[in-house]
């Protein structure tokens, strides 16, 4: 017990002055777009049916799916070698500029491929004609949004976080304002036609400042830069554990929407509500720990590594505990408030989905530091089996308990133990993966 108390305290020193801003401003903007998203779907769900807004959402999981695929998802490897590239040849520039534009270009791409998919089944009769519009504005969604990533990394790069997290604060209001307005003129339509036009406004604002944050401090691109060895291995394996990890929510509302109907999409979307405010919450944390951890690994100091690990899993421990104390008595009376009285059933899921981000926050550290110490096999190989069992989970709910209120809490019991054994699995593991790179 002693030891325990004297770990606790030796690590729970606040942070300085510089990090709580750059962590605020990020929190800000991370905030900012989840609560604003969370209203645009109240105002979705307020004006139409549950069937008509489960396939909004049906739509845009199918698009999220798609892009999760398709998507290279460049971020994490421009995180780990622009810097070493700038310091090999001076070209840190022109191959974060090769990357950004390998993003944008396959993003393009890829959402050309699904408008021919989507026209095609509409041809031949397998997609209705209300479905394939929402999935064609999806589609245009998916792909403005897919190279953010990618220029959000030139800040993290640059030292400019607290810069994003305004820009995103800003980027959002834009969005939701457009798709409110798409919402009262256009009804599902509209609302999915202003979140594309929204997006394209975020990606092209984004691309810009990234350019010219990272320009100002890698200098102008060298001309005839080699790529990296080992630069293509990393992507693949990064983009692919950071698909499966986004695929968690988009790939169970497709699979809700194909065996339970677009009743239970709606139940889960707004079930997973309270859950997505507190992960935006705490996702600072993790874009902020990735350049710290990483700078450790390049000079192999492991006993910072598992200092800021401690540090970040007591502190949002102790935050998601008094999450779920705060949110068990409200948690359900607001949901009915904020979407209509019949859905203040879905109480009892959200606070175990709630329950599930906030265990996974203790350990928020695992998204980032496989890929810090270059181990990015370690992330991959968790989240395509946890994926794969929480789809498992999805069935079996529905199986057990057909109706979409009993399937959403059956599914957040299993979800919630699984969590708490993949939470373990981590803390486990730490000693290992920080051995492994020593």
């Amino acid at each position: 017990m002693t030891s325990l108390r004297e770990t606790v305290i030796r690590h729970a020193r606040m942070p300085a002055r510089r990090q709580l801003w750059t962590f605020a401003w990020l929190a800000v903007g991370s905030q900012g777009e989840a609560i604003l998203s969370v209203l645009s779907t109240i105002a979705l769900a307020r004006t139409t049916t549950a069937s008509e807004a489960g396939k909004v959402f049906f739509a845009q999981s199918l698009m999220s799916v798609w892009f999760l695929l398709c998507d290279p998802r460049l971020e994490d490897a421009a995180q780990r070698y622009v810097p070493l590239q700038q310091s090999r040849d001076g070209g840190g520039a022109a191959l974060f500029g090769r990357l950004l534009r390998w993003d944008v270009g396959i993003g393009a791409g890829a959402s050309g491929v699904a408008l021919l998919i989507t026209l095609a089944g509409y041809q031949i009769g397998g997609v209705p004609g209300d479905l394939a519009v929402l999935l064609t504005l999806a589609i245009i969604t998916g792909g403005a949004i897919s190279s953010t990533g990618s220029a959000g990394a030139a800040f993290a790069l640059t030292g400019r976080l607290k810069w994003l997290g305004r820009v995103r604060l800003r980027c959002a209001v834009v969005l939701f304002l457009l798709t409110l307005g798409g919402l009262l003129v256009g009804g599902p339509a509209g609302y999915l036609a202003g979140q594309a036009a929204g997006a394209l406004v975020t990606a092209a604002v984004l691309a810009r400042e990234a350019m010219k944050s990272i320009h100002s401090t890698y200098g102008p691109p060298v001309p005839g830069v080699a790529m990296p060895t080992g630069l293509v291995r990393f992507s693949v394996k990064a983009s692919t554990a950071t698909s499966a990890a986004a695929a968690s929510e988009s790939g169970l509302l497709a699979l809700a929407g194909v065996v339970g109907g677009p009743t239970l999409v709606t139940i889960l979307k707004i079930s997973l509500a309270p859950a997505r405010i507190y992960t935006s919450l705490i996702s600072p944390v993790a874009s902020m720990l990735q350049p710290r951890l990483a700078e450790a690994a390049a000079v192999g100091e492991g006993r910072r590594i598992r200092t800021d690990v401690t540090r970040s899993s007591l502190a949002l421990g102790a935050l998601g505990a008094g999450a779920l104390v705060a949110a068990a008595p409200f948690i359900g009376p607001a949901l009915g408030l904020a979407y209509g009285p019949s859905y203040a059933q879905t109480g009892t899921a959200a606070l175990l989905l709630l329950a599930v981000a906030c265990a996974k926050g203790g350990v928020s550290w695992s998204k980032v530091l496989p890929l810090a110490i270059g181990k990015p096999g370690w992330r991959l190989a968790f989240l395509t089996i946890e994926g794969l069992l929480n789809l498992g989970l999805l069935l079996a709910a529905v199986w057990v308990a057909p109706e979409p209120i009993a399937t959403a809490v059956t599914f957040g019991w299993g979800a919630l133990a699984l969590t708490v054994l993949g939470s373990a699995f981590w803390v486990l593991s730490l000693r290992r993966l920080v051995v492994c790179h020593d």
